[in-house]
Parts: C-alpha cells; structure tokens; sequence
C-alpha cells in the first residue's frame, strides 16, 4: 500500500472529536468536522469560510514540507483550484470529515516538481512573520489570532499525517501548548516565518512532560 493511501485509511477512521487518535494518528481543529458543515460556510458568508481555508493552508504546507519526495503536492494547482476539487469531494460524501476530503485531494493531486528542485511551497501564514502573531496576542485580535490556530492545527494534522517518524509531534499536549511554545518563541525571535516557527516546534517534539519542548 503506497505512504498516499495508507494517510487515507488512516483519516477515514478518524473520529469526531477536539483531538482524534486514529491508529496514532492525531488530527486537530477544522479537520475534524465535517464536509457538510464546511459546504454550509461555501454557501453561506465568506467569514465562516475562513476557518477551513485555513487549515488547509496549513495541511497542504505541512505535506509539502514533510514530502521526501515533491515540494509541492499542489503542482500547478493554485489554493482556490485545490477548494473547487475538494467541494467535489465533499458533495459526492457530505459525511467525510474535513481531513478525510483533505486526504483525497492530496491523493488526486498531480505532483509538482521534485523536491530541492525550487523552495518547499507553503500557504496562507506560513511567510507572515513572528512579530504579526505577536501582535495579534497582544492586541487581542481574535480573528487574526485564529488564523494562526487554525493554520498550525493544520500544519501538525499534516506532519502527523504524513511523516514517517512520527503520528503525534506534540505528545500528550493540546494545541494550546503549541501555541504557548510558538509565543514564547515568537517574543524571542520577532522576524522570523510563523512557519519556520512551527518547523521549531515540530523538531523541537515533545519534552517529558508530554507537552511541547520550553
């Protein structure tokens, strides 16, 4: 069974709840709802699209990163074209969850040029610097700072997913204690990616205590 469908066997068995662990695999935030809750914010203002969007913008990211293999999964395929296959997804099976139709689309994607070849291609607050998320703490933006929630959960539902080494970066921790990790790392290193940020997060993995590494 190819690394592609065994990360789909593994999300259709996944279940509804804040953190699943399906066979160890750990899937966070957006993921875990529904395709027929995400096609009601399709239909409905964009504002409660946002969420999704989001954390497909982390997803996608985090396959490209965690690929031995390509760089981008999404080859040509733009985030908006991606959306448009994954309604079609979500339609056909209104009852899969979010990173059920996720997996598909990553499975039907047509891969993009070998990794090494270009940079890694990531999305949505990937490239937004430290100093923003910062910010968005401490001006209590709750929009804003959900993006960035949404985006990491993502992100680790991608890494989870789809590395080799492990199904649960964060150990016993909550998204909450990520995003702790990120802030004090952030404070400290205001011009650096959110992204790169999050790669800090993920190598650094879990401390003994279960929770993200201080």
């Amino acid at each position: 069974m190819s690394r592609y469908a065994t990360v789909l066997a593994l999300l259709v068995v996944a279940a509804a709840a804040p953190v699943t662990h399906a066979d160890n695999v750990t899937t966070y935030g957006a993921g875990l709802r529904s395709c027929r809750a995400y096609l009601e914010t399709r239909d409905g203002d964009i504002a409660d699209q946002v969420a999704f969007v989001d954390w497909l913008s982390g997803y996608v990211s985090a396959v490209n990163r965690t690929s031995n293999h390509r760089n981008n999964i999404l080859g040509l395929t733009h985030l908006n074209e991606a959306l448009g296959r994954l309604d079609d997804d979500c339609r056909a099976r209104p009852g899969l969850h979010f990173a059920e139709a996720a997996g598909l689309l990553v499975l039907g994607s047509k891969p993009g040029p070998a990794t090494h070849a270009i940079g890694t291609t990531t999305y949505g607050s990937a490239d937004k610097s430290c100093q923003k998320f910062v910010d968005a703490r401490d001006q209590q933006e709750a929009a804003y700072w959900a993006e960035f929630r949404d985006w990491l959960g993502g992100y680790l539902s991608g890494v989870n997913a789809m590395s080799l080494r492990t199904s649960n970066v964060l150990g016993d921790a909550e998204l909450a204690d990520a995003m702790h990790w990120l802030d004090t790392y952030c404070t400290a290193h205001p011009m650096t990616p959110f992204g790169a940020a999050v790669d800090a997060l993920v190598a650094a993995g879990p401390g003994r205590d279960g929770g993200p590494v201080p």
